[in-house]
């Protein structure tokens, strides 16, 4: 038995990274997983390594940039699963080679796309979701931003104001939505995944300062430190939270 027993998730990017240890945690709980995942090879994937694991999987492809494959991805866990109780919006725009640019460096089609993917993406599936979240009886929206917004980290400008805009997103719904019985929150990780190790290996003097900036002194596994995080937003103990952000990051940003 888990807590999360009879529940369907959608998460979006569910297939790798982050999304993937969320998909898995929620999994292991007894939710049915819905990823919503633009990437054809992990997506499949993970979608077996979930049913190997005796748990309910569905993976449907989808741009979340463009509102007519949201609706899809949706339609298609309901009328796999009956219904959707709980979101995460996870799926990013941001990709390696275009970290650490400079304000100056950022360029028309890397503002679109993170704009696109964190904004218009989250932004498509709350919509889409809510009647389904409000039928729900404890509809959860839970966004994943980044502790690049809130601390203004530089080389990620249009990354920082994309999660900073969904970051504000959350909290209308929030105080929109709890008369609805759907709770909103957010989650800013700090996660060990192929993309953090590949930025290691091209910045070791950039990464290795992150490190350092952690108490805990290592990256979160996505599975067991952030999904287990979800999990509790996800479930019955986090009934009375909505509007909050919880940093999941070892400490990297302590505020007073």
């Amino acid at each position: 038995m888990g807590i999360l027993d009879g529940r369907t998730a959608i998460v979006t990017g569910g297939a790798r990274g982050v999304g993937r240890g969320l998909s898995l945690a929620l999994a292991k709980e007894g939710a049915a997983v819905v990823m919503a995942e633009i990437d054809t090879e992990t997506g499949p994937a993970t979608e077996k390594e979930l049913r190997d694991l005796g748990t309910r999987a569905l993976f449907v492809e989808c741009d979340v940039s463009r509102r007519d494959q949201v609706e899809h991805a949706v339609e298609r866990a309901v009328g796999a699963y009956g219904g959707v109780d709980i979101l995460i919006n996870c799926a990013t725009g941001a990709r390696p080679a275009t970290a650490f640019r400079t304000f100056l460096e950022h360029t028309d089609d890397q503002i679109e796309l993170q704009l696109g993917v964190e904004v218009w993406g989250s932004f498509y599936f709350m919509q889409t979701c809510h009647p389904h979240l409000a039928a729900s009886p404890a509809g959860r929206v839970i966004n994943i931003c980044s502790m690049a917004g809130t601390e203004r980290v530089p080389g990620f400008m249009i990354y920082s104001a994309a999660k900073e805009a969904l970051r504000a997103m959350s909290g209308v719904a929030a105080r929109e939505w709890g008369k609805d019985g759907i709770n909103v929150n957010v989650i800013c990780p700090t996660a060990a995944t192929a993309t953090t190790e590949r930025f290691r290996a091209e910045h070791p003097e950039e990464a290795a300062a992150s490190l350092a900036n952690l108490p805990l002194g290592r990256f979160g596994d996505a599975e067991q430190d952030i999904g287990r995080v979800a999990v509790f937003l996800s479930g019955p103990d986090s009934a009375f939270m909505t509007g909050q952000t919880l940093w999941v990051d070892g400490g990297a940003v302590i505020h007073a």
